[in-house]
């Protein structure tokens, strides 16, 4: 009883701490900062309590009459490693807010939603009835939105539209989904879906299709990522770290729900997230090469190493009986991704601090004096290239390992294309990774030399130190995770542990080879195409600013064309029905000579049961034509019906596009 307790308690606490310290903030700030760190350092220590029970076996909990079928919750080992490396990354980025922030308005609204965002992770993470894990998954998609538009400037309201219409949408179509899932199985209880898809036949593609396209939204799926470019940009850097490190995990975890869990790798939906995958490491790599705001590149970044995790997914369907090395591979990048990333967001973070700057050709040469900041951006810098003795090193290993096992397994061109395409997208990374560190950190600019140092203090450094050592630590030792993710490999049917071999020599090589390509890219194409040499001075151009943008160039035409039409139609039914109108009152009037007109009332004076005679006879109308009556109605039902009309539009065309 006492590990369910705990279990309600992690999923209530931050939500009760984030009212509490609204409340406090007003009145102490300093009071609201120690408050919120301590409540999210309890979060994490509770987490840890129940690390050994989760272990042994399963805590779950089921409280009727919440939401209308009970809020069902449960932390297995599968789910453990989510809510882990939330409770932990969220620990580090609260402490490391209270230095950043510093300068900034508005912190008691920031610090109250970053408090909700984190209730509603959590919750997404152990629910057990995906009906729950739909309303956690909507409550954090609008408690972020306000992380995002913090600034309250032009772009921060542009980059939070566009995230919450993607939102929005894709919660939509996650619903719809979710509709037709209970409909043909009378069950949203994720440990029961398995068996009731298998009897349901095609259908369940298409309900796949919709859950997919809803998570994948949030985990940042080509071609449904434009809204991470904009807003990792956009929100002060301790959110984006949790959009990047947490929020895009989110999505993830719908995605292996629905793909490993549901449909049980099935092989058409697991080659579709794998070439999606593929996809993603590739798009989000090239891209990242050409920015120049260091947000901006860590936030392609984050799309890139989101494709690992999807081609890992996809590998775990298609490797079938030997899909446990892609289970370890896709879980360990899960956790390991979220340590490196928000390292690396958090030394973005503190030059932003000091120079309110993140454009390479404005900051360069910042760093090189900066040895703290240096050394912690440059461990991050190792740990996601694949750098042998740091934590990436491992995931993406058993990644590359999994994928050669397919390439194996299958004998097709397609994998060997697949192995290219793995090894150029880890090469992109290297490229766009030493971008940022030479420009920042290996520059000579005297103009920074010696200055700033007053400007960062401990509270900010030590989030980054302790994360540094994580990276070191797992990646010398990554036996410190294999016994939680064996725990997890339950919920994929496979039973017993493998004991992967992480330091070979074939290992170290290939990953050696790949970043020895990324240099070869860094120097032959970011430094001989990007970067420019006029009056003296180096600056990097970004030639991607004109190309074709898939939100401006295709989304905003294709939806304007689409209320376009649909409003001419409309209005093309609405005056069918107001010349009906017209049509029914001539025929009145010819038939019957009496006019239809609409009465307006007057209030009369009463004062006894005698003036009821007046009563009647001081009612008076003002004549109206039924015709006016149907236009006014028109006017004010008429964006209302285009709204309605453009939903069932869209929504039809989807099924149709995802039926034929």
């Amino acid at each position: 009883m006492i590990y369910k307790s705990i279990l309600l308690m992690i999923l209530l606490l931050p939500g009760i701490s984030g009212m509490i310290g609204w409340i406090l903030g007003r009145k102490n700030e300093r009071h609201r900062d120690l408050l919120n760190v301590l409540m999210t350092g309890i979060e994490l220590l509770l987490v840890l309590l129940l690390y050994n029970q989760v272990l042994k076996e399963p805590i779950t909990l089921f409280i009727p009459d919440i939401m209308g079928i009970g809020l069902y919750l449960k932390l297995d080992g599968f789910r453990y490693i989510f809510v882990f490396i939330t409770t932990f990354v969220w620990f580090l980025t609260t402490m490391y807010s209270t230095q950043y922030l510093i300068r900034y308005k508005n912190r008691n609204r920031y610090y109250t939603f970053f408090m909700l965002t984190l209730g509603s992770t959590v919750g997404i993470f152990l629910s057990e009835n995906i009906l729950n894990l739909f309303t956690f998954f909507e409550i954090m998609s609008f408690t972020s939105y306000a992380l995002i538009i913090h600034d309250e400037d032009e772009y921060a309201h542009h980059a939070g539209k566009s995230y919450l219409g993607m939102a929005i949408a894709a919660g939509m179509i996650l619903l719809m989904g979710l509709f037709l899932l209970y409909d043909y199985t009378a069950t949203l209880n994720i440990s029961e879906l398995a068996e009731k898809v298998r009897e349901i036949g095609n259908i369940k593609y298409l309900i796949s299709t919709l859950i997919i396209i809803g998570f994948g939204t949030k985990a940042s799926m080509f071609p449904l990522h434009v809204w991470l470019p904009k807003a990792h940009p956009a929100a002060p850097t301790p959110a984006s770290a949790v959009l990047s490190g947490i929020l895009i995990k989110t999505g993830i975890f719908g995605i292996i729900i629905t793909v490993g869990i549901m449909m049980e790798g099935d092989i058409f939906l697991s080659t579709a997230i794998l070439v999606l995958g593929f996809t993603n490491m590739f798009v989000g790599g090239f891209f990242a090469l050409f920015q120049r705001n260091i947000k901006r590149i860590l936030a392609y970044s984050s799309m890139s190493q989101a494709g690992y995790i999807l081609v890992g997914i996809g590998l775990i369907g298609l490797l079938k009986d030997h899909k446990s090395i892609a289970i370890y591979g896709t879980l360990y990048h899960i956790f390991n991704h979220a340590i490196f990333k928000v390292l690396l967001f958090m030394g973005a973070g503190i030059i932003y601090m000091i120079l309110h700057e993140l454009s390479i050709n404005a900051i360069r040469g910042f760093g090189k004096h900066k040895i703290l900041l240096k050394g912690a951006f440059f461990i991050g810098l190792l740990a996601i290239i694949g750098m042998p003795g740091f934590n990436g090193f491992i995931s993406k290993t058993l990644l590359h390992h999994a994928l050669s096992e397919a390439h194996e397994m299958y004998h097709s061109i397609w994998w060997s294309l697949g192995e290219v395409v793995f090894t150029l997208s880890s090469a992109f990374t290297v490229a766009y990774l030493l971008k940022i560190f030479m420009a920042v950190f290996m520059e000579k600019n005297e103009k920074y030399k010696g200055q700033y140092k007053d400007h960062v203090r401990k509270r900010a450094v030590f989030p980054m130190a302790i994360l540094g050592i994580v990276v070191i630590l797992i990646g010398l030792k990554p036996q410190l995770l294999l016994p939680l993710i064996e725990s997890a490999m339950k919920n994929f049917d496979v039973n017993g542990a493998m004991e992967p071999h992480f330091y070979t020599y074939g290992n170290i090589q290939s990953s050696i080879i790949t970043i020895l390509i990324g240099v070869f890219i860094y120097l032959g194409f970011v430094q001989m195409y990007l970067r420019k040499h006029e009056e003296g001075k180096h600056f990097y151009i970004n030639p991607s600013l004109s190309w074709f943008d898939l939100e401006r160039d295709f989304y905003h035409p294709i939806l304007g064309m689409l209320f376009t039409s649909t409003s001419a139609i409309f209005h093309f039914l609405d005056r069918i029905v107001v010349d009906m109108v017209y049509l029914g009152r001539a025929l009145v009037k010819a038939l019957s000579g009496i006019q239809i007109r609409r009465g307006k009332y007057k209030k009369p004076k009463i004062k006894n049961t005698v003036d009821v005679k007046h009563f009647i006879e001081d009612i008076h109308f003002e004549l109206t034509s039924l015709s006016d009556v149907m236009g006014r109605v028109y006017s004010h039902a008429n964006s209302l019906m285009y709204s309605l009309f453009m939903v069932a539009l869209i929504l039809a065309m989807v099924l149709v596009i995802l039926v034929f």
